[in-house]
């Protein structure tokens, strides 16, 4: 990623497929923590594209970062779900925003 970066590249890519099952993540679609930690350590989080096919995987990344994390690999048919999670009209996200001005 540094390499690309440094190369010229306006934004890197943290690879999941299609799935959702390899590179950030375990075969279970669990996030590899640890390797986002340390992806984060050496990249500017504004730099990063994450690929965030599953929900969950989608929510990870708003409770982590903030709920303008670059997301990628997103279904055409989940986008309004995605952008809803992102501004606390869901479930997942609401506790996100409750008393966000006096945290």
């Amino acid at each position: 990623m540094k390499a690309e970066l440094e190369a010229g590249a306006s934004y890197v890519i943290a690879e999941a497929r299609e799935a959702g099952n390899v590179g950030i993540y375990r075969g279970t679609g669990e996030v590899r923590e640890g390797l986002v930690q340390e992806i984060l350590t050496q990249i500017p989080q504004q730099k990063i594209i994450w690929e965030a096919p599953q929900k969950a995987q989608q929510l990870y990344f708003l409770e982590l970062i903030d709920c303008n994390v670059n997301l990628g690999n997103i279904a055409p048919s989940e986008i309004i779900s995605l952008e809803a999670m992102r501004i606390g009209l869901r479930g997942d996200t609401f506790h996100l925003y409750l008393n966000k001005e006096n945290a």
